[in-house]
């Protein structure tokens, strides 16, 4: 999250809640309309997708699946535009932010491209961090084969109607959808910690994300199709021909060549990918030599607010964590225990398991606040015996390489992945956080994956993460004192890139709002 964007969203909350008092009590959000239902489609039948897909798993059994790491930011949108560029029937997105930079133009450009062939497109993104125009939005609903819907907006009144209906539906529009997937042809899927924006593919100048995402071919993508549609026939998901009468599909037609303009004038920093569509039948022959096999599930939280017992994402994956019998690596770039998991981690680590978690310092966090109430946390955590590890601003070359997607070199690297890794056989990549908003607010995905191949490699790349060139290993000294250690040595108060972040730091955490972070 952005500086902008987190000041924007902090500034709304409170205001909100200044409003919430003044209001006492708050009507219930109007009913949205209802709109027809639409599926998935079937699978392709032919195409070069289709043919890289039977090579992938030739000879695998029917269950199976095979998994591709994309750690690489470069990597991440080059599979993105090759699955996009070879797309014959369908294409489904589905994420929590689209950027309205250059990686997002590109990819908005190969997704029209794909429509004029025919291909049917279907976009799901979330409202919160949304800039586009109402007339803008309905625009591109318009246009030919493209069908767009924008999960829970508030349909862009004026600044002080928004921040009314936000209060008045204060728990329905607090629930976001940070869920994050991509489908093409039914045949691929790419599922993981990044939504669509320079910073997660490594075209950032002030800082760069460290990410992971897996793609994926098998018996698991008609899953990730499934569950996109969950999300796609849901009242929430509101069809963006309902944001304005005015936009038409010509709109857009004239949109493109401003949009031809952006990408040609940003032709070097945008080197590493193509900026016309390209036959990338080499890169998908390659895939069967590097690809792990196995099996997995797709898991996600309910669309729609809900009550009673019903369960969360993390309950889903309470498999992965516990019971483990040996190990379990986690990755989560924002974190703030809740009671129980600490109870669980002391248990684990009673009975001899291993637990080691990354998350970001105050250097490398890009979202302050919740760092701010993540560092009360620290004697806890290793008090219940797990290691804890803090990402570094200013990682290793190799890192460095894996996040910057040359020639950009940002100012800084954040951590953004968000994994888990059990006993070496079991894994699991998607968008949840181990922080209050995510476990309890807003709905996440991701995959689980039971292949000891994939596993043991993620389980390298954590490692790798963790090690003293990239992260800080947190830990207690004699006199029970904190202290920061990495290849450069010791610390003995938390490393930050400038003063001003400390100052911060400070600030927010007096504020009383660690529910909502």
């Amino acid at each position: 999250m952005s500086k902008l964007r987190l000041c924007a969203c902090l500034s709304r909350f409170v205001l909100a809640a200044g409003l919430l008092l003044l209001a006492g009590s708050c009507a219930a959000r109007k009913d949205l309309p209802e709109h027809a239902p639409m599926l998935s489609l079937a699978p392709a039948p032919e195409g070069t997708l289709v043919d890289s897909s039977r090579a992938i798993l030739a000879g695998k059994d029917k269950d199976q699946s095979a998994f591709l790491l994309l750690h690489h930011n470069r990597d991440a949108l080059n599979w993105r535009l090759a699955l996009l560029d070879h797309a014959t029937t369908s294409i489904d997105i589905q994420y929590f932010i689209w950027d309205s930079d250059e990686s997002s133009l590109l990819l908005f450009e190969r997704l029209l491209q794909a429509a004029d062939r025919g291909v049917r497109v279907r976009i799901l993104v979330d409202d919160l961090f949304l800039t586009a125009q109402n007339h803008s939005i309905a625009a591109l609903s318009r246009y030919p084969n493209i069908e767009l819907k924008i999960y829970n907006p508030d349909f862009r009144h004026s600044r002080i109607g928004a921040m009314m209906e936000f209060v008045l539906s204060f728990k329905e529009l607090n629930r976001r959808m940070h869920n994050k997937l991509f489908v093409v042809d039914n045949r691929f899927a790419i599922v993981g910690g990044r939504n669509i924006g320079d910073a997660y593919f490594g075209l950032s100048q002030e800082f760069n994300n460290c990410d992971m995402d897996v793609m994926a071919t098998g018996k698991v993508v008609p899953r990730v199709s499934a569950a996109f549609d969950q999300y796609w026939n849901q009242k929430l998901a509101v069809p963006g021909h309902m944001f304005s009468e005015k936009g038409t599909a010509d709109d857009i037609v004239k949109f493109r060549k401003t949009v031809d303009l952006a990408l040609q004038s940003s032709a070097a920093k945008m080197s590493s990918h193509p900026l016309e569509r390209k036959n990338w039948t080499k890169e998908l022959q390659s895939l069967p030599a590097l690809m792990h096999y196995g099996s997995a599930s797709f898991l996600q939280d309910n669309p729609v607010v809900t009550t009673g017992d019903a369960p969360r994402l993390l309950d889903m994956l309470s498999e992965v964590g516990l019971p483990s019998k040996h190990e379990v690596l986690i990755v989560s770039p924002y974190f703030i225990p809740t009671e129980e998991l600490l109870q669980k981690v002391k248990a684990a680590t009673d009975r001899g398991v291993s637990i080691k978690l990354l998350t970001g310092s105050l250097a490398s966090n890009n979202h302050t606040l919740t760092h701010s109430h993540y560092k009360k946390y620290r004697r806890r955590i290793l008090q219940a015996g797990a290691q804890l590890y803090e990402f570094r601003h200013d990682p290793s070359a190799k890192i460095r390489h894996s996040s910057d997607n040359s020639p950009v070199k940002a100012d800084f690297i954040s951590l953004h992945a968000k994994m888990i890794v059990r006993d070496r056989d079991l894994c699991y990549i998607g968008s949840l956080n181990l922080d209050p908003r995510s476990v309890e607010i807003n709905t996440e995905n991701g995959m689980l994956i039971d292949s000891p191949g994939l596993a043991n490699q993620l389980a390298e790349k954590v490692e790798q993460l963790m090690s003293p060139e990239n992260a800080w290993q947190v830990y207690l000294d004699e006199q029970q004192r904190l202290r920061w250690k990495s290849s450069e040595g010791v610390v003995s108060r938390q490393p930050a890139r400038r003063f001003s972040q400390r100052i911060s730091d400070f600030f927010f955490r007096l504020m009383p709002i660690e529910g909502q972070l």
